[in-house]
């Protein structure tokens, strides 16, 4: 009997947490069911977002306004394979090229950061940045996403380093944040790697 009881306490808890453990999989799939769809949609406009301000074209949180620019004014230059290799932005109201827009991963402190980085017509110059993902830690690598530290990436030469945040920025230099010199790092990885890119991508088809 005793050693029964014992069983019986052990094996307790264990059904518990797995009936537990199955229901909340059961509800998390079931919403995730119903939600992919709008989830998809709303990547697509943030990307689309992305694209938009990172080109130089203002940053709209109308999904209405943004569809419509992106449409007329974006074109997607894809592969063989159907992967976007960049983007193309039109003057408003001409076919001519405004700038152009790369997507750039690169690792941060927690994981991996995906930014828009943009240029000018002959990538002399950065036209923006917009962080689409990150991961860092907030009120210090976080502050990548706010408007002051993206904003100063705009006319910049690039290749790029940091100076320390407060101090006099060059045409080549951009802040960097107080305590966070590996999210600084891996945003001046990221934007001269898409530089690097854009040379081979843009320029080797021109």
């Amino acid at each position: 009997m005793k050693k029964e009881s014992f069983a019986k306490k052990r094996m307790y808890p264990v059904v518990f947490m797995l009936l537990v453990t199955v229901a909340f999989i059961s509800v998390t799939t079931v919403i995730y069911t119903f939600t992919k769809d709008t989830i998809k949609l709303n990547e697509r406009l943030r990307l689309k977002q992305a694209v938009l301000y990172a080109g130089g074209t203002g940053l709209s949180s109308d999904p209405v306004e943004i569809e419509k620019a992106f449409d007329d004014r974006v074109e997607e230059i894809k592969d063989d394979s159907g992967r976007v290799r960049y983007y193309t932005i039109r003057e408003e109201g001409t076919a001519d090229i405004e700038s152009y827009v790369v997507i750039q991963t690169g690792a941060g402190l927690w994981g991996e950061i995906t930014a828009g980085v943009g240029f000018d017509r002959d990538l002399d110059s950065f036209r923006g940045l917009e962080i689409i993902d990150q991961n860092e830690t907030p009120g210090l690598g976080g502050r990548i996403d706010e408007a002051w530290f993206k904003e100063q990436f705009m006319g910049k030469q690039p290749p790029l380093s940091s100076v320390p945040e407060g101090d006099p920025a060059s045409e080549n230099q951009f802040q960097a944040i107080t305590g966070a010199s590996y999210s600084t790092e891996a945003i001046q990885n990221i934007v001269n790697a898409a530089r690097e890119y854009a040379r081979t991508e843009i320029q080797g088809t021109e």
